[in-house]
């Protein structure tokens, strides 16, 4: 009897001793093909990173394939069609969710059998990747943000002026306190750049849609006139050439101390704000939400059904967006976290200084249902040309408004879109 207790004690024992082994070879000779945005340098050493220490914890091999943004969605349709399964995972912009989350592998059996924290995700983070109307989860959140506003809380404070609440009070403090030497607002000028102001001066406070559920623009008149009419307002106190400034140089402008106001995506100016390198407003700087919600960006992780290695794909996935390395991509490369216990780490608002002010703004940001029409990022391009127009004096804020809106309805109406997709737009969730 005691022979035959040790006897099985040692089986188990070896089970047991031989099992990280396995786990850690369970992938062995697999390669898996990861399509990934081409200029996300940071996000993309991230991932190079993880890659090697998955491949030693399994013994999967994960190439990356660069393709730019605008190709992303064209390239992910074809290989779909054609049902090649030339690659595994993907980075996916949202915005393209309503024309290929039927191609990727439902992932709600993964997400249940691993025991993987998909509550950590709230609000629209929780959104990412989840189809509304099957409630089926085709990917997992992986980053995203919404407009901030940055200030110049010295320069606020010396004029006895409150940090603004709305669009008017926003503009009569860029009037305040422009001066020959000193612009009242910087943002990035250039046509694409222009539809996130428009949006949030559009909403405004009234959280009004954009369009209506089965797609009719809501904007061609009267509310989104007066849209254009206020950002005609606020960029009259906004540097010589700011409409042929991209992110990059009007960052610039804020961090040399020469704007009172900066509308930016958080993650391309906060690494900078309080490097004394780099920035002459060490210290002097504030964040809030803007006055009126922003449009809300968020990419996630998801994989081929065409895929021959679903399950690496998953555990890839499971791998990089885990709660320690979303803090590691936050921390390490500015990479900003979806998971709500990593932004509400103590050492994360530590290395963001501002972190409120962000989840203040994607709390109050809305995501866009125009995006999911296969012709939406067309009329996305196309719509801030317009609205520069307006902004230059090219046309008047009404021509502008019904241009657009006019655009649409002619894109809309020559392809359809996904069946039954809600065009409204989809409020953060508090």
């Amino acid at each position: 009897m005691m022979k035959s207790l040790i006897v099985l004690f040692s089986l188990l024992f070896a089970a047991v001793a031989s099992a990280p082994l396995q786990a850690a070879g369970r992938f062995e000779g697999v390669t898996l093909i990861h399509m990934v945005q081409a200029g996300a340098a940071q996000r993309l050493a991230g991932y190079r990173t993880f890659a090697r220490e998955f491949q030693a914890a399994t013994g999967a091999q994960v190439l990356f394939v660069e393709t730019p943004w605008e190709q992303m969605q064209d390239q992910m349709m074809s290989d779909f069609i054609g049902r090649a399964g030339s690659y595994d995972v993907f980075d996916v912009d949202e915005a393209w969710d309503a024309n290929i989350r039927a191609y990727l592998q439902t992932l709600d059996p993964y997400v249940a059998g691993s025991g993987f924290d998909i509550d950590d995700y709230r609000g629209l983070n929780g959104l990412l990747g989840l189809d509304p109307g099957a409630r089926r989860r085709y990917g997992i959140p992986l980053t995203g943000r919404s407009m901030v506003l940055f200030y110049r809380a010295d320069v606020l404070a010396a004029a006895g002026i409150a940090p603004p609440r709305n669009w008017d009070e926003l503009i009569a403090a860029a009037r305040a306190v422009t001066t020959k030497k000193f612009h009242g607002i910087v943002a990035a000028g250039v046509n694409v750049q222009l539809n996130k102001y428009f949006f949030s001066a559009y909403k405004a406070g009234e959280r009004r849609s954009l369009f209506s559920a089965d797609g009719r623009p809501q904007f061609g008149g009267e509310e989104g006139a007066r849209a254009l009419d206020r950002l005609k307002q606020l960029f009259a106190y906004a540097p010589p050439g700011v409409f042929a400034m991209d992110i990059a140089e009007a960052d610039q402008v804020f961090l040399n101390g020469e704007a009172a106001f900066l509308l930016e995506w958080p993650d391309y100016i906060q690494p900078n704000l309080d490097d004394p390198k780099k920035s002459r407003i060490v210290g002097k700087w504030a964040a809030m939400q803007p006055p009126g919600p922003g449009g809300y960006a968020g990419w996630h992780l998801a994989a081929s059904g065409y895929s021959e290695h679903k399950d690496a794909a998953w555990a890839w996935i499971e791998f990089v967006t885990s709660a320690r390395n979303a803090k590691r991509l936050m921390v390490e490369h500015g990479i900003y976290a979806t998971r709500s216990s990593v932004l509400a780490d103590p050492e994360v608002a530590t290395r963001f200084p501002g972190i409120d002010a962000v989840r203040a703004a994607a709390a109050a940001s809305f995501r866009p249902g125009f995006e999911g029409h296969p012709k939406g990022i067309g009329w996305f391009v196309q719509a801030g040309a317009i609205w520069s127009e307006a902004l230059t004096g090219q046309m008047t804020s009404q021509q502008a408004a019904r241009s657009a809106a006019t655009l649409w309805s002619k894109l809309f109406d020559s392809m359809p879109g996904p069946a039954n997709h809600d065009y409204s737009d989809i409020d953060a969730l508090q």
